[in-house]
């Protein structure tokens, strides 16, 4: 079976796509943090056959340890496949980069549109979506700490120059200006920029950070989950974590949500803020709808977008790398 070395030390990955290749029955190796023993540990005591880099991870470690880290896996010939996860908004300023440093055998991107902005670097490139564990994203009893009629999970935008801001604009906005009984977590909200998107965010919806473990207990706790969407034709992470963990979401009307999923059968589309308030208030009357649509999304992620799933997808590609 293939070897796998997977480095991030975000647990948003290493609680993802490793079990994914362990369910396939394939060694894993999770390199979180790196030092001249862990890397010897990790590549001349482990001996991958294939190695997964993924977004933002160089910044948190020296340059010679991560200099050292592609230097060995070439010594030993390791096929290494780098994952962009941070896609389209940041392709220039982190994936170009991540390429100038790591010198990837090929790239996989959840952006389907950036595809060929690697094929033209001269590199194998697909795309590949992000994806849920059915370990971590599961069903569990709710918590009262997170009992709200509605929660959002994710991170506020620093300059909102993405669809990020639409999704606020639809989905966020409506629900805040309304008084809904609503909790935010994530970084950045305390810095809001009131002015650029026109309203203010009360300070008690206001949570803080999350830590990425206590994220599907809201999940299983909140009645709907708002799913911010960063672009028209890609899904954030979120939108399978939510649905994995048989979360209720509620998310706005893109091209990639409408190819993957059906609205309300899997999930609730929102194409506009009266349409939100519409369908927080249908769906908060009518529980045994949302449950029914929570547990299809739930059946429809698991049968189809598992990390088992996305890391088959990996090693189909990693063959074709291989015998090129």
């Amino acid at each position: 079976m293939t070897r796998v070395l997977f480095f991030s030390h975000d647990l948003k990955y290493t609680l993802g796509l490793p079990q994914g290749f362990r369910e396939l029955n394939c060694p894993v190796f999770v390199l979180r943090d790196l030092s001249r023993s862990s890397i010897k540990e990790a590549v001349d005591h482990f001996r991958p056959d294939l190695m997964i880099t993924t977004g933002w991870a160089y910044r948190r470690h020296k340059r010679e340890h991560v200099d050292e880290l592609v230097k060995r896996a070439a010594k030993y010939k390791v096929k290494h496949v780098y994952w962009a996860t941070e896609d389209p908004r940041w392709t220039q300023e982190c994936s170009f980069k991540c390429i100038e440093i790591y010198k990837p055998d090929a790239v996989m991107t959840i952006h389907p549109d950036s595809v060929n902005k690697y094929r033209e670097l001269g590199l194998p490139a697909r795309h590949l979506d992000f994806g849920c564990n059915r370990s971590f994203n599961k069903v569990e009893p709710p918590s009262s700490k997170y009992n709200y009629d509605v929660a959002l999970v994710g991170n506020g935008g620093k300059a909102w120059e993405s669809y990020r801001k639409d999704s606020v604009q639809i989905l966020l906005r409506p629900l805040v200006e309304r008084g809904y009984n609503l909790a935010i977590w994530g970084k950045r909200w305390d810095r809001f920029n009131e002015e650029l998107m026109g309203f203010k965010l009360p300070k008690h919806m206001l949570k803080g950070e999350l830590p990425y473990e206590e994220t599907n207990k809201v999940y299983n706790s909140a009645k709907i989950i708002i799913g911010l969407q960063n672009d028209q034709t890609m899904l954030t992470s979120r939108t399978f974590e939510v649905l994995g963990s048989g979360g209720f979401l509620l998310t706005v009307s893109t091209k990639s949500v409408n190819h993957l999923f059906t609205n309300n059968v899997h999930l609730t589309c929102s194409s506009s803020p009266v349409d939100t308030v519409r369908l927080v208030d249908y769906y908060l009357k009518n529980e045994a709808e949302r449950h029914a649509i929570a547990r299809n999304g739930q059946q429809e992620v698991y049968s189809k977008h598992t990390y088992k799933e996305r890391a088959r997808q990996i090693l189909d590609f990693y063959s074709l790398v291989e015998r090129n």
